[in-house]
C-alpha cells in the first residue's frame, strides 16, 4: 500500500496512509462445484460461485479451486472514465467480472470485456462488491449499502449513517456491513435490520468462520469476535487498549481484515502508524516499532506473532495455502511465505532496481499453487510455491497524478489482488480505471 519513494520520510508516511485507506476500504461465476465448496472443502459463501468476494471465500483464504494463467497474455481490457481505489474485481453468478468505480458498479462480459450493465451508486467510490447465490450483488458507496439484482436493477438500499465497508454475506443470506462510525449491522436478504453492534471506533465488515462467527478488524489495532446474533464473544487487542484521537484517518487505525485457517486459527496483519492524521502524526502515540502478523486461537488468545525490522508500515493479512503455508504482502516490497508456526520460509522482492517502494498485496492462490501478487506500482507477479518468479506484467504507469502535479504523491496506480475465473482467466483492476483479463494457457482444472 505504499505510494512513496525513498527520499522523504514525511512524504512517505502521508502517501502511505492514503494507500492504506484504499486497501482497508475493502479493507473478490459459474463453476463446476455444486457443493458450495472449493477443491479443499472450504465454503465460499455461495453455491456455484467462482469468486464471489475479496480473497474468494468468507474465510479470506484467497485459495481458488481453479488454476490461473501460466503466462501474462492479455485477453482483453476495459477502460472507464473514472479511477478507483476501493474496489476489487469479483465474479457474478455467471462468472462475469463485476467491480465498482466512483459512483457506478459495472458488470462486464467475461468473454468479450464489454459492459453488460452499469448501476449508478451515488457520488462516492464503490467498495468491493459481494455476489449472492441468487445473483444479487451487494455494494457500498459512501454511507449507503446497495442490493442490486443480477440484471443491474436496485432491489433495496440501507443507510449506515457513516462510510460503509464492503458487504459480507453469511451462508444463511445475512448481509453484514461495518462502518467508520463503529456500527456493524446484520441485514436480512430483504434489507431489514436484524441487529446492530456498536464498537468504540471504526469496525470493518467481518470474515466469517464455518460456524457463523464473525471476526471484525476494528480501531485501534483491535479485533472482535461476534456471534451470529450480534453478541460479542471476545476482543483481541495485541498492543493494548490504544486510545482514539480526533482526526484519525478512517480505516487506517485498524488491524487488517483477518483470514481464517482450516483449523480455525485467525490471522491478521497490522499497520503500525494508527496515530496518523491528515495533519501528521499524533505525538507520543503508543505504537509498536514494527508491523506484525498475529495468529489468534478461536478462543481469542494469541498463538504467535511475526515481525520484521524492514516492514515498518504494514504486513497484510496472509492468504492461506492448502498445506497451511501463509503468504503475506507487505509495504517493504516483499511477499513473505510463513509456515503455520509463523517461521519465515522465503521472501520474494518486487522492488528490484526501480528505486520505488511499492507495497504488494497478499497474493491469491491458484489450484496449482501459483501465487498472483499485485503491487501498488501497476505490476502483477506470478510466483511459484517455492518463491521463484514465473512471470510478471507491468502496465507501465505506476503513479496517478498528484496535487500540484506531484506524480508520486497523488496515489499508487495499484493493481488489485486478482480474481481467478472457472476457465482460468485472471481479472484485476488498475486504479486508473482499467480492468485487465489475462488468458489461461494451460487449462483451468
Amino acid at each position: 500500500m505504499a505510494l512513496f519513494g525513498r527520499n522523504s520520510r514525511a512524504a512517505s508516511l502521508f502517501a502511505f496512509s492514503l494507500a492504506l485507506i484504499m486497501l482497508l476500504s475493502l479493507s473478490a461465476g459459474c463453476g463446476a462445484k455444486k457443493e458450495d465448496e472449493d477443491s479443499n472443502g472450504k465454503k465460499n459463501g455461495g453455491s456455484d460461485l467462482t469468486w464471489p468476494t475479496a480473497y474468494y471465500d468468507n474465510q479470506r483464504t484467497g485459495r481458488s479451486p481453479y488454476k490461473g494463467p501460466g503466462t501474462p497474455e492479455i485477453k482483453w481490457t476495459y477502460q472507464t472514465t473514472s479511477s478507483c481505489r476501493s474496489s476489487w474485481v469479483i465474479l457474478d453468478k455467471e462468472g462475469n467480472p463485476t467491480q465498482g468505480f466512483r459512483g457506478v458498479v459495472v458488470n462486464l462480459d467475461g468473454s468479450k470485456g464489454t459492459a453488460l450493465w452499469e448501476f449508478p451508486a451515488g457520488q462516492a467510490e464503490v467498495t468491493t462488491c459481494r455476489t449472492a447465490p441468487d445473483g444479487t450483488i451487494y455494494a457500498s458507496s459512501g454511507s449507503v449499502v446497495y442490493a442490486i439484482s443480477a440484471g443491474g436493477k436496485q432491489t433495496w438500499t440501507y443507510d449506515m449513517g457513516s462510510t460503509a465497508d464492503d458487504p459480507a454475506l453469511g451462508d444463511d443470506g445475512t448481509v453484514y456491513v461495518g462502518s467508520t462510525g463503529g456500527k456493524l449491522v446484520a441485514l436480512s436478504g430483504e434489507g431489514k435490520l436484524d441487529w446492530e453492534y456498536q464498537a468504540p471506533g471504526d469496525i470493518c465488515s467481518p470474515s466469517i468462520d464455518e460456524k457463523g462467527n464473525l471476526y471484525c478488524a476494528a480501531a485501534t489495532l483491535a479485533m472482535y469476535c461476534i456471534d451470529a446474533k450480534g453478541k460479542k464473544k471476545w476482543e483481541f487487542m495485541p498492543e493494548g487498549d490504544l486510545p482514539e484521537y480526533e482526526g484519525l484517518l478512517d480505516w487506517a487505525n485498524t488491524l487488517d481484515v483477518p483470514s481464517i485457517g482450516d483449523d480455525g486459527t485467525i490471522y491478521a496483519g497490522s499497520y503500525v502508524n494508527p496515530g496518523m492524521t491528515s495533519a501528521g502524526q499524533v505525538p507520543n502515540y503508543a505504537v509498536p516499532q514494527q508491523s506484525k502478523i498475529y495468529a489468534v486461537s478461536p478462543q481469542g488468545q494469541k498463538k504467535w506473532e511475526y515481525a520484521r525490522e524492514d516492514s515498518k508500515y504494514a504486513i497484510h493479512t496472509p492468504t492461506i495455502a492448502k498445506d497451511g503455508t501463509l503468504y503475506a504482502g507487505t509495504s517493504c516490497w516483499k511477499v513473505l511465505a510463513l509456515d503455520p508456526d509463523g517461521k519465515l520460509v522465503w521472501e520474494f522482492d518486487t522492488a528490484e532496481e526501480t528505486g520505488e517502494c511499492p507495497s504488494v498485496y497478499s497474493p491469491p492462490i491458484g489450484k496449482d499453487g501459483l501465487l498472483y501478487a499485485a503491487t501498488t506500482n501497476s505490476r502483477i507477479f506470478c510466483i511459484t510455491p517455492e518463491g521463484a518468479e514465473k512471470w510478471r506484467f507491468d502496465a507501465g504507469n505506476p503513479w496517478l497524478p498528484g496535487p500540484q502535479g506531484q506524480p508520486k504523491m497523488g496515489g499508487s496506480n495499484n493493481f488489485t489482488p486478482p480474481a481467478i475465473g472457472a476457465d482460468g482467466t485472471l481479472y484485476s483492476l488498475l486504479a486508473e480505471g482499467k480492468v485487465f483479463a489475462f488468458k489461461t494457457t494451460g487449462g483451468a482444472e
